[in-house]
């Protein structure tokens, strides 16, 4: 009993030092961008070793990754982001306007979360990890919103005349990091008014109805 103790205390303590270094890392990150981020910089903010950083990242692009990851999920929980229990409002929602509305908000959320990250990504991926990341984030958003909308259709709620590829291809053009930074950080849409016109026109768009 004493052993699991420890090494419970042991694991909760790995999780909390890590999750120190995410929080500061995104810190710096968003502050001042990744290139003149430094590892030593990351370390000394989160209040640990250099060599801890390393040991539990491996590389600052590995690190880059852990905090992309932990935006869009929300937390440092090991679930998938098509694991968390608000998929299920999506998948189970009784109408076409309770799914899609649903699906943007939650989507939205995600997207108010990463902006800043995503933003500090996109400026540094002439870096090549940091260019394969943002390909990769990209791509796994785009599975991410096609399983979405699969769920969608396999409840019926799709306009009969938009099929699953035309319509992942819409929520992809339209819920994402640019067009999001566009409308709210360029034109200085509040996050209400984006989700707002985005569930809208994706209502319109997938589902045949009216906001």
């Amino acid at each position: 009993m004493a052993g699991t103790r420890e090494v419970d205390g042991r694991r909760e303590r790995s999780r909390r030092t890590r999750a120190r270094v995410v929080g500061a890392a995104t810190d710096l990150f968003v502050a001042d961008g990744y290139l003149a981020t430094t590892v030593e910089a990351v370390a000394a903010r989160a209040g640990v070793a250099v060599q801890t950083v390393y040991y539990v990242f491996g590389t600052k692009s590995n690190l880059l990754a852990a905090v992309l990851d932990t935006r869009i999920v929300g937390d440092d929980e090991p679930l998938a982001l098509l694991e968390r229990p608000w998929v299920d409002t999506v998948a189970h929602a009784p109408d076409g306007r309770s799914a899609i509305g649903s699906l943007v908000r939650e989507c939205v959320t995600i997207l108010e979360r990463v902006a800043p990250v995503y933003e500090a990504v996109r400026r540094a991926s002439a870096d090549p990890d940091v260019g394969a990341l943002l390909v990769d984030n990209r791509s796994r958003r785009r599975s991410d919103e096609r399983r979405l909308v699969e769920m969608v259709a396999e409840a019926g709620h799709l306009r009969p005349d938009v099929d699953v590829d035309t319509a992942a291809d819409i929520v992809y053009g339209v819920l994402n990091e640019e067009v999001f930074l566009l409308l709210t950080a360029d034109c200085g849409w509040p996050t209400e008014r984006f989700r707002a016109w985005a569930t809208g026109l994706l209502l319109q768009q997938l589902a045949g109805l009216e906001a």
